[in-house]
């Protein structure tokens, strides 16, 4: 079979799995549960509130984030003693935020941790500070977070490293500030399947969150995601889906900041262009969720507007 026609076909049956094995919606718990689903050969998800991605090989599995706090990071290993096919355990996480990397400690002592060095130091400034602001939102995270603290990294790397788990092979990449300051991303060679954190959503909208994060290092990050080319791609606040999820976010931001010059050029507000642009863009994009990022990301858009 020709080498194009072959590649064709395995990114349809990767395509076609990962929809089969995907709930019907976005879950919103907080609250991790045992039952992962299995989306491409070698990974796993635990879907919610982030989704947590599972990467087994014959030699080591990866876990990328830990959900929020201690208990949901015990829930993510008593999910891994059942997968696994080797003791050793690796652990990396997308970004800072406190449901992404504060259940650390839920792991297994043994576990290698495994971080880029800008996220590292994302987290030992403002790990802590993210952890009492989450603590302090509600009962849930109060509780989920009681003994919470900023984890350190068992091993650092630059831009780019790769783990092999025997038969597979994950490359751990950071591209630069999107999102946060840190944002990792993590490709499964093989199965070709992007774990993407929140650098690319599924019809979701987007918040600058870094102390270094701006429209155009977020476009330049999602430039080199393209050049990957992912079968699939999961994200952790929404469903998989395929890399038409790259364009489709950048065209989102795009639209964001062409809006937000027009009006500030117009005279209005910041307070004003979030105001009149979320409604806008409520209308136009109908199915895309968590909105209320908006006016935020049109407050970044508007400051970095000439």
């Amino acid at each position: 079979m020709p080498r194009l026609i072959f590649a064709g076909l395995c990114f349809a049956f990767l395509a076609a799995n990962a929809s089969a094995q995907q709930p019907d919606k976005q879950p919103e718990n907080i609250v991790l549960r045992e039952g992962s689903r299995q989306l491409s050969p070698h990974v796993h998800v635990l879907y919610g509130n982030p989704n947590i991605a599972i990467g087994i090989g014959s030699k080591a599995s990866l876990v990328v984030d830990t959900g929020l706090g201690k208990p949901n990071g015990a829930v993510i290993a008593a999910e891994i003693a059942k997968l696994r096919k080797s003791p050793k355990l690796f652990l990396t996480t997308t970004h800072y935020h406190p449901e992404h990397a504060a259940g650390q400690d839920g792991f297994p002592p043994d576990t290698v941790v495994v971080r880029n060095k800008v996220q590292q130091a994302e987290l030992d400034e403002s790990g802590a500070r993210m952890i009492e602001d989450f603590r302090s939102r509600n009962d849930t995270n109060r509780g989920l977070l009681a003994d919470a603290r900023p984890g350190k990294a068992d091993v650092l790397f630059d831009s780019e490293m790769t783990l092999d788990l025997g038969d597979v092979n994950v490359r751990l990449m950071w591209f630069g500030p999107a999102h946060t300051n840190g944002d990792m991303l993590a490709l499964v060679e093989g199965d070709n399947v992007l774990v993407s954190g929140d650098v690319v959503q599924n019809k979701v909208a987007f918040s600058l969150s870094g102390t270094k994060t701006t429209f155009a290092s977020w476009f330049a990050v999602l430039d080199k995601v393209t050049q990957l080319k992912p079968a699939i791609i999961l994200p952790d606040h929404s469903l998989p889906g395929d890399a038409s999820m790259i364009a489709e976010q950048r065209a989102f931001m795009v639209d964001l900041q062409e809006r937000t010059r027009a009006l500030k050029k117009e005279g209005k507000s910041a307070d004003e262009a979030g105001r009149l642009i979320s409604a806008a863009l409520a209308q136009r994009y109908p199915a895309w969720g968590r909105m209320m990022f908006v006016p935020r990301a049109v407050a970044t858009a508007y400051q970095e507007a000439p």
